[in-house]
């Protein structure tokens, strides 16, 4: 699995980037430096190809999941985590995920369904992958995710969804409504730069 990795300075923070359908371990650096310019950085490349597109798991059409590759590549991520965490001497603990639309997904269904030492992560316009399959607390999880109720992709019952499934299982969730479609915006990233600074 292709990857970045940009160390900071020691007290910045550690950031973990998970792209977008169709981006690249490049697309959210800049996101990244903006949220803490002094942050270590580490971005995974998707290695689902869909037309030409780089994915973290595979999809039989929008918003039909293939699970069996959800889980695969679940597990695949998780593994480069761990290597590139102990190759780097950093503690899992210390990584905030940043991930965006499909590499939101997967990292929500990470900590969801796996028992993961990763505690804190901003999601940008996540969604539920229909999948609730434990119910081992998540009290020590802060999570801050932006939802919009026009997203073309993400509909309100999909994000309420994966929004109840955090809460029930003692999450602290933080929720930003935006009206951007599926898009990222300025003012999204200034909450979530705000939410980051205060960990």
């Amino acid at each position: 699995m292709h990857y970045l990795f940009e160390k900071g300075a020691s007290y910045g923070k550690k950031l973990l980037l998970l792209h977008g359908t169709g981006g690249d371990e490049t697309s959210l650096v800049e996101i990244a430096r903006y949220l803490d310019e002094e942050a270590t950085v580490l971005s995974f490349r998707g290695t689902i190809q869909e037309s030409g597109m780089n994915r973290f798991f595979k999809r039989n059409g929008l918003n039909q999941f293939d699970l069996v590759s959800l889980e695969e590549e679940s597990d695949r991520l998780i593994q480069m985590i761990l290597s590139v965490s102990e190759k780097k001497g950093i503690q899992l603990e210390e990584w905030v995920i940043v991930g965006y639309s499909n590499g939101a997904n997967i990292a929500a269904h990470i900590l969801l369904e796996r028992h993961f030492a990763i505690k804190q992560a901003i999601l940008l316009h996540p969604m539920s992958l229909g999948v609730d399959s434990q119910n081992f607390p998540l009290s020590d999880k802060k999570i801050w995710l932006s939802v919009s109720e026009n997203d073309p992709i993400v509909s309100k019952e999909a994000s309420d969804q994966l929004i109840q499934q955090l809460k029930n299982r003692q999450a602290t969730v933080t929720i930003m409504p935006t009206n951007s479609g599926h898009q990222i915006t300025m003012d999204e990233i200034n909450q979530a730069k705000r939410w980051l600074s205060e960990l």
